[in-house]
């Protein structure tokens, strides 16, 4: 695990990675607001702010209390709950509406299901990428 870390970037790393969730938490909360219509913009960008204050120390903790390979753990597994979220949100809203009702539902949310893990995947292996970085550039 000494390949993620290194010395001199460490807080960039872990402000990166946590910047990235971040992002992606406001998608999750962009897209309740989009099918739902419960949440503000407003309370979207606050909720925002407070996921990536919690995210960022949160990390630090993880990293410096349990080690660097349980801090890819928990980035993988908080990436596998915002992205499952976010699938099943648009499984039951988005989706059906795009393929008309010629496909059963548990097509429709087998299929979302799958596209978002891939996603997630993606998305873990940049994080990956990041973490294993030299330099800033």
């Amino acid at each position: 695990m000494e390949l993620f870390f290194s010395d001199s970037l460490y807080n960039t790393k872990i402000f990166l990675v946590s910047s990235i969730l971040t992002i992606i938490f406001f998608l999750l909360l962009l897209t309740r607001k989009i099918y739902k219509k419960k949440i503000t913009i407003s309370n979207i960008s606050i909720y925002s702010s407070i996921f990536l204050l919690l995210i960022t120390l949160s990390s630090l903790l993880v990293v410096n209390f349990f080690g660097k390979f349980t801090y890819v753990l928990f980035i993988a597994s908080t990436i596998t709950v915002i992205y499952s979220e976010i699938s099943f949100l648009l499984g039951k809203y988005f989706f059906p509406n795009f393929v008309g009702e010629n496909i059963s539902k548990e097509i429709i949310y087998m299929f979302s299901f799958i596209v978002f893990i891939n996603a997630g995947y993606f998305t873990f292996m940049l994080i990956l990428d990041i973490l294993k970085a030299e330099t800033v550039f």
